[in-house]
Protein backbone atom coordinates (compact mmCIF):
# COMPACT_ATOMS: atom_id res chain seq x y z
CA UNK A 1 0.00 0.00 0.00
CA UNK A 2 2.91 2.37 1.04
CA UNK A 3 4.84 1.81 -2.18
CA UNK A 4 1.33 2.51 -4.15
CA UNK A 5 0.95 5.64 -2.67
CA UNK A 6 4.96 6.34 -2.53
CA UNK A 7 4.29 6.03 -6.46
CA UNK A 8 1.69 8.18 -7.10
CA UNK A 9 3.09 10.66 -4.63
CA UNK A 10 6.40 10.43 -7.20
CA UNK A 11 4.76 10.84 -10.09
CA UNK A 12 2.34 13.42 -8.85
CA UNK A 13 5.43 15.57 -7.58
CA UNK A 14 7.23 15.33 -11.04
CA UNK A 15 3.71 16.10 -12.90
CA UNK A 16 4.01 19.40 -10.33
CA UNK A 17 7.57 20.48 -11.05
CA UNK A 18 7.29 20.06 -15.00
CA UNK A 19 3.77 22.90 -14.50
CA UNK A 20 6.21 24.67 -12.20
CA UNK A 21 9.10 24.91 -14.80
CA UNK A 22 6.44 26.10 -16.97
CA UNK A 23 4.93 28.69 -14.87
CA UNK A 24 8.52 29.67 -13.88
CA UNK A 25 9.33 30.28 -17.79
CA UNK A 26 5.50 32.45 -18.00
CA UNK A 27 6.27 34.31 -14.92
CA UNK A 28 9.71 35.30 -16.66
CA UNK A 29 7.86 35.76 -19.73
CA UNK A 30 5.43 38.12 -17.90
CA UNK A 31 8.13 40.41 -16.45
CA UNK A 32 10.08 40.58 -19.45
CA UNK A 33 7.29 41.77 -21.61
CA UNK A 34 6.14 43.96 -18.99
CA UNK A 35 9.35 45.51 -18.23
CA UNK A 36 9.91 45.97 -21.92
CA UNK A 37 6.71 47.93 -22.44
CA UNK A 38 7.46 49.96 -19.37
CA UNK A 39 10.98 51.02 -21.38
CA UNK A 40 9.43 52.99 -23.36
CA UNK A 41 7.53 54.80 -21.15
CA UNK A 42 10.68 55.47 -18.89
CA UNK A 43 10.61 59.44 -18.56
CA UNK A 44 6.41 59.24 -17.75
CA UNK A 45 7.18 55.66 -15.22
CA UNK A 46 8.48 56.30 -11.41
CA UNK A 47 11.32 53.24 -10.83
CA UNK A 48 8.11 51.53 -8.98
CA UNK A 49 7.15 50.32 -12.39
CA UNK A 50 10.69 48.99 -13.18
CA UNK A 51 11.35 47.23 -9.83
CA UNK A 52 8.08 44.66 -9.86
CA UNK A 53 8.98 43.34 -13.42
CA UNK A 54 12.89 42.79 -12.49
CA UNK A 55 11.45 41.02 -9.45
CA UNK A 56 9.28 38.66 -11.51
CA UNK A 57 12.13 38.19 -13.60
CA UNK A 58 14.60 37.36 -10.86
CA UNK A 59 12.09 35.08 -9.60
CA UNK A 60 11.41 33.22 -12.50
CA UNK A 61 15.32 32.66 -12.92
CA UNK A 62 15.30 31.47 -9.24
CA UNK A 63 11.98 29.27 -9.88
CA UNK A 64 13.68 27.54 -13.25
CA UNK A 65 16.51 26.30 -11.49
CA UNK A 66 14.36 25.41 -8.24
CA UNK A 67 12.18 22.75 -10.49
CA UNK A 68 15.49 21.02 -11.55
CA UNK A 69 16.45 20.04 -7.92
CA UNK A 70 12.27 19.21 -7.66
CA UNK A 71 12.69 16.91 -10.39
CA UNK A 72 15.87 15.55 -9.03
CA UNK A 73 14.71 14.77 -5.42
CA UNK A 74 11.82 13.41 -6.98
CA UNK A 75 12.92 10.71 -9.33
CA UNK A 76 16.09 9.74 -7.15
CA UNK A 77 13.42 9.69 -4.14
CA UNK A 78 15.81 11.61 -2.07
CA UNK A 79 15.01 12.49 1.43
CA UNK A 80 17.09 15.24 2.28
CA UNK A 81 16.93 16.89 -1.93
CA UNK A 82 13.38 16.26 -1.01
CA UNK A 83 13.11 18.64 2.03
CA UNK A 84 15.90 20.98 0.48
CA UNK A 85 13.26 21.04 -2.21
CA UNK A 86 10.41 22.06 0.05
CA UNK A 87 12.42 24.71 2.01
CA UNK A 88 13.40 26.13 -1.24
CA UNK A 89 9.83 26.60 -2.04
CA UNK A 90 8.65 28.00 1.12
CA UNK A 91 11.41 31.04 0.25
CA UNK A 92 9.86 31.35 -3.00
CA UNK A 93 6.27 31.11 -1.84
CA UNK A 94 7.21 34.13 0.32
CA UNK A 95 8.95 36.08 -2.33
CA UNK A 96 5.98 35.45 -4.04
CA UNK A 97 3.30 36.45 -2.53
CA UNK A 98 5.55 39.12 -1.61
CA UNK A 99 5.46 39.98 -5.53
CA UNK A 100 1.36 39.93 -5.20
CA UNK A 101 0.81 41.95 -2.75
CA UNK A 102 3.58 44.42 -4.29
CA UNK A 103 1.43 44.14 -7.85
CA UNK A 104 -2.26 45.21 -6.47
CA UNK A 105 -0.50 47.92 -4.21
CA UNK A 106 1.23 49.45 -7.38
CA UNK A 107 -2.14 48.94 -9.08
CA UNK A 108 -3.98 50.05 -6.57
CA UNK A 109 -2.17 53.67 -7.30
CA UNK A 110 -0.72 53.78 -10.51
CA UNK A 111 -3.61 56.51 -11.33
CA UNK A 112 -1.87 58.98 -8.58
CA UNK A 113 1.44 57.78 -9.89
CA UNK A 114 1.12 58.12 -13.38
CA UNK A 115 -0.87 61.77 -12.83
CA UNK A 116 2.04 62.82 -10.85
CA UNK A 117 4.68 62.13 -13.49
CA UNK A 118 2.76 63.23 -16.12
CA UNK A 119 2.31 66.98 -14.57
CA UNK A 120 5.81 66.95 -13.51
CA UNK A 121 6.88 66.91 -17.39
CA UNK A 122 4.67 69.46 -18.59
CA UNK A 123 6.85 72.30 -18.11
CA UNK A 124 9.30 70.50 -20.58
CA UNK A 125 7.46 70.07 -23.38
CA UNK A 126 8.50 71.95 -26.87
CA UNK A 127 10.37 72.17 -29.24
CA UNK A 128 13.10 74.27 -27.32
CA UNK A 129 13.28 72.27 -24.54
CA UNK A 130 13.46 68.48 -23.45
CA UNK A 131 13.57 66.92 -26.89
CA UNK A 132 12.74 63.08 -25.37
CA UNK A 133 10.01 64.31 -23.16
CA UNK A 134 8.57 66.29 -25.96
CA UNK A 135 8.73 63.53 -28.44
CA UNK A 136 7.25 60.83 -25.40
CA UNK A 137 4.42 63.02 -24.86
CA UNK A 138 3.13 63.31 -28.57
CA UNK A 139 3.67 59.76 -28.93
CA UNK A 140 1.70 58.88 -25.67
CA UNK A 141 -1.16 61.47 -26.70
CA UNK A 142 -1.27 59.64 -30.70
CA UNK A 143 -0.87 55.86 -29.18
CA UNK A 144 -3.60 56.55 -26.45
CA UNK A 145 -5.66 59.16 -27.90
CA UNK A 146 -5.31 61.33 -25.53
CA UNK A 147 -4.66 65.32 -24.25
CA UNK A 148 -3.31 66.56 -21.34
CA UNK A 149 -3.14 65.15 -17.77
CA UNK A 150 -6.50 65.46 -16.78
CA UNK A 151 -7.74 67.26 -19.70
CA UNK A 152 -6.49 69.17 -22.82
CA UNK A 153 -7.03 72.40 -20.71
CA UNK A 154 -4.01 71.62 -18.61
CA UNK A 155 -1.71 72.56 -21.71
CA UNK A 156 -2.57 75.98 -21.74
CA UNK A 157 -0.38 77.61 -18.83
CA UNK A 158 2.76 75.26 -19.09
CA UNK A 159 2.51 76.19 -23.44
CA UNK A 160 1.27 79.96 -22.49
CA UNK A 161 -1.64 79.90 -24.55
CA UNK A 162 -4.38 80.49 -22.34
CA UNK A 163 -5.46 83.29 -25.21
CA UNK A 164 -5.19 81.54 -28.05
CA UNK A 165 -6.28 78.42 -26.63
CA UNK A 166 -3.54 76.16 -28.65
CA UNK A 167 -2.21 72.79 -27.92
CA UNK A 168 -0.29 70.40 -29.30
CA UNK A 169 -1.14 69.18 -32.46
CA UNK A 170 -0.99 65.44 -31.17
CA UNK A 171 -3.73 66.55 -29.21
CA UNK A 172 -6.21 66.55 -32.53
CA UNK A 173 -7.13 63.54 -34.50
CA UNK A 174 -5.14 64.07 -37.83
CA UNK A 175 -6.32 62.31 -41.25
CA UNK A 176 -3.48 61.05 -43.44
CA UNK A 177 -3.23 62.56 -46.30
CA UNK A 178 -5.25 65.82 -45.64
CA UNK A 179 -3.79 68.59 -47.59
CA UNK A 180 -4.51 72.07 -45.51
CA UNK A 181 -4.12 74.11 -42.27
CA UNK A 182 -4.01 72.30 -39.01
CA UNK A 183 -5.08 73.54 -36.03
CA UNK A 184 -5.74 72.21 -32.78
CA UNK A 185 -7.22 73.84 -30.32
CA UNK A 186 -9.14 73.15 -26.80
CA UNK A 187 -12.54 72.63 -29.01
CA UNK A 188 -11.06 69.99 -30.93
CA UNK A 189 -8.37 68.34 -28.70
CA UNK A 190 -9.51 64.45 -27.76
CA UNK A 191 -11.59 64.91 -24.60
CA UNK A 192 -9.62 62.03 -22.39
CA UNK A 193 -7.07 63.01 -20.52
CA UNK A 194 -4.09 60.87 -20.37
CA UNK A 195 -4.00 60.23 -16.45
CA UNK A 196 -7.24 58.11 -17.77
CA UNK A 197 -5.86 56.14 -21.13
CA UNK A 198 -2.46 55.80 -20.67
CA UNK A 199 -3.22 55.03 -16.87
CA UNK A 200 -5.13 52.31 -17.73
CA UNK A 201 -2.49 50.75 -19.38
CA UNK A 202 0.07 50.81 -17.06
CA UNK A 203 -2.75 49.69 -14.65
CA UNK A 204 -3.49 46.42 -16.60
CA UNK A 205 0.54 45.12 -17.01
CA UNK A 206 0.89 45.99 -13.09
CA UNK A 207 -2.40 43.51 -12.80
CA UNK A 208 -0.88 41.07 -14.93
CA UNK A 209 1.34 40.43 -12.23
CA UNK A 210 -0.73 40.38 -9.64
CA UNK A 211 -2.65 37.50 -11.71
CA UNK A 212 0.29 35.56 -12.73
CA UNK A 213 1.68 35.68 -9.28
CA UNK A 214 -1.26 34.46 -7.15
CA UNK A 215 -1.43 31.59 -9.74
CA UNK A 216 2.45 30.71 -8.81
CA UNK A 217 1.28 30.68 -4.96
CA UNK A 218 -1.04 28.02 -5.05
CA UNK A 219 1.04 26.22 -7.34
CA UNK A 220 3.58 26.59 -5.23
CA UNK A 221 1.48 25.66 -2.44
CA UNK A 222 0.84 22.57 -3.60
CA UNK A 223 4.50 21.65 -4.72
CA UNK A 224 5.23 21.70 -0.94
CA UNK A 225 2.60 20.08 0.17
CA UNK A 226 3.82 17.27 -2.10
CA UNK A 227 7.52 17.87 -1.05
CA UNK A 228 6.80 17.01 2.36
CA UNK A 229 4.50 14.30 2.07
CA UNK A 230 7.28 12.89 -0.18
CA UNK A 231 9.75 12.98 1.72
CA UNK A 232 7.87 11.92 5.05
CA UNK A 233 7.24 8.84 3.38
CA UNK A 234 10.21 8.46 2.13
CA UNK A 235 12.19 8.19 5.54
CA UNK A 236 9.36 5.93 6.41
CA UNK A 237 9.99 3.12 3.64
CA UNK A 238 13.74 3.64 4.27
CA UNK A 239 13.48 3.11 7.98
CA UNK A 240 11.20 0.35 7.62
CA UNK A 241 11.66 -1.63 4.44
Amino acid sequence: MWSKIFTTVKYTLVTVNFLFLITGIVILSVGSSVQSAYNGYHEFLSERFFSLPAFCIATGVIIFIIAFFGFYGAFMENYYMNMAFAGSMVLMFIFQLSGCIAGYVLKGNTVALVQQSLMGTMELYGANKNFEVTKLWDEVQEDFSCCGVVNASDWLVPLDTVQTQGLPVSCCDQIYGTVQTFTCNVTLAYSTGCTEAFGAWVQSHAAAIGITGIFMVLLQALAVAGAVWMAKISRQEHAFP
